[in-house]
């Protein structure tokens, strides 16, 4: 049997974040995965940026950018009739063709993409990272201006067409079967790992002190990575803050991340409850500088509406730094973070202050250390079961081609 030849789709750019984290370490994997199994990966993305990254890592990777052409394909498929077209005259996007020209077998996008949309012949497996859409639709950035109504065709279309589906959390694949009656058994769950930029990251001081001092900052400090959109509820932080400050008690935050649309009202916010001298926002960072950033801080503190897992918990845990983190997503942390309620800014400032009681940095340390252990094991299975997957598809799809 001839090897399966895989497309890895890196679509998410660099200032994503663990967009873009996550699935470079699922690229990571598979690239290992293909060498010890005898199948091939293609890697392929939009951003030429990171094919530079990901020569860092030893994976060539391909420019696979999308034309016009494919931005029609795609506004078409949202008008289902077009669908009958394309099956009446077998036509096919321009992305399309150049996997098939490729000799492309099946198409992993490790991430939810709308590309899957342009898929007619080849199959697919899909990456769900939540369906908070559903979870908060209060939220505009995936309310307004159509976006709710695009996620649910996308997430309705993927969650039931492709041949796999992975997930970071068993509670994400019973939301999927509840809403749109996935098949159970396409599920397959990988929970997050830490970025390989921080958990590869080795704590020298005087490399840590020379990106604080890239940064103006001292270390002890809230420390909150996130990009600037309302749903990572940075202004329930600040109010916590202007609480404490009204007790007395000044908190320093660093707050990193690009801005979705967010920043001017966090802006006004800081000045409004008097942090400006609080307050350091240092924007987008390099992803090399995530490690000494996470050292720094007295604790990782992660107040976002959208769940049910988050990245930064577990690269706090991969530097032991303590973790402040909503109730709401206490699946994900158990006894490893300090809970709060994210709706009530006085829950927040309580929590802050809890991290200073006797024995509480050291008793998350290593509640910290058992989660990322266990979630390493959890990850190990997923891996394990994604691979069993794929050689089920690679000898199904050798049936169809004979």
């Amino acid at each position: 049997m001839r090897p399966l030849r895989l497309a890895v789709m890196l679509e998410q750019a660099l200032d994503v974040g663990g967009g873009f984290q996550q699935p470079l370490n699922d690229l990571l994997w598979l690239r290992d995965w293909a060498a010890q199994s005898g199948n091939e990966i293609v890697v392929y993305s939009p951003h030429a940026q990171t094919l530079a990254i990901l020569k860092e890592f030893r994976v060539d990777a391909r420019l696979l950018k999308f034309g016009i052409l494919d931005h029609i394909f795609l506004f078409l498929k949202y008008c289902r009739p077009f669908d009958l077209v394309q099956i009446a005259i077998e036509l096919k996007s321009p992305f399309e063709r150049a996997l098939i020209r490729d000799g492309i077998d099946i198409v992993h996008f490790t991430s939810t993409s709308k590309r899957h949309l342009l898929l007619y012949q080849l199959p697919f497996i899909i990456t769900i990272f939540d369906g908070c859409h559903r979870d908060a639709p209060e939220f505009p950035e995936v309310r307004t201006f159509g976006e709710f109504e695009r996620r649910e065709i996308l997430f309705g279309l993927a969650s039931t067409k492709a041949a796999l589906v992975i997930v970071n959390a068993q509670e994400l694949i019973d939301d999927l079967c509840r809403r749109y009656a996935m098949e159970r058994e396409r599920a397959v769950c990988i929970p997050f790992s830490p970025s390989a930029y921080v958990a590869q990251s080795i704590g020298n001081a005087a490399a840590d002190a020379a990106v604080l001092d890239k940064y103006r900052l001292e270390p002890d400090y809230l420390f909150y990575p996130a990009q600037f959109w309302p749903h990572k509820n940075h202004i329930t932080l600040l109010a916590a803050l202007a609480h404490l400050k009204q007790q007395g008690i000044e908190q320093r935050l660093v707050l990193c991340g690009s801005d979705r649309g967010g920043r001017e009202k966090i802006d006004k916010a800081i000045t409004s409850y008097g942090l400006s001298d609080q307050v350091s926002i240092v924007g987008f960072v390099e992803s090399l500088e995530l490690g000494a950033l996470y050292r720094g801080a007295s604790a990782l503190v992660m107040p976002s509406y959208f769940g049910p897992t988050n990245l930064p918990p577990l690269e706090a845990w991969a530097v032991g730094t303590p973790v402040i983190y909503p109730e709401a997503f206490k699946a994900q942390t158990g006894d490893a973070a300090i809970l709060f309620d994210y709706d009530d800014p006085r829950s927040l400032a309580d929590a802050i202050i809890s991290l200073g009681a006797d024995g509480t940095r050291e008793r998350l340390r290593a509640a910290g250390e058992v989660r990322l252990k266990h979630f390493a094991a959890e990850t190990e299975i997923g891996r394990r079961e994604f691979a069993r997957q794929l050689e089920r598809l690679k000898h199904r799809l050798a049936l169809s081609l004979r």
